[in-house]
């Protein structure tokens, strides 16, 4: 899979299938093995996150209405080529142009 520079959001309502989605990524972009290993390097709270100085961003909860500040941070990294992956229930509108986006409707068929 190739990487764009925009933020990846897998994208549920649910939160076990976000997660499950997340790890997904994780490993089609080489951070884990298995999804027991992606789950180890999974982060449940972004501000745990120093993104000043990280290499890459995996998350499984984001509020895209939760900072402003913060999505501005991750399109940033993003844009330099730094993998941000998140799982967020829905992406508001006007962040779209900055987002790929998958559904579990994309894995069902790998």
């Amino acid at each position: 899979m190739k990487k764009e520079n925009k933020i990846m959001v897998a994208v549920s309502a649910d939160p076990e299938e976000r997660k499950a989605l997340v790890c997904r990524l994780a490993i089609e972009h080489g951070f884990a093995r298995t999804p027991s290993d992606a789950a180890k390097i999974l982060i449940q709270n972004i501000y745990d996150i120093d993104l000043a100085g990280t290499f890459f961003v995996i998350c499984d909860n984001y509020n895209f209405r939760g900072g402003v500040i913060t999505t501005q941070r991750l399109y940033e990294l993003a844009a330099k080529g730094i993998c941000v992956i998140i799982g967020s229930r829905s992406i508001p509108r006007e962040y779209q142009f900055i987002c790929s986006a998958f559904y579990p409707s994309d894995f069902s068929r790998l």
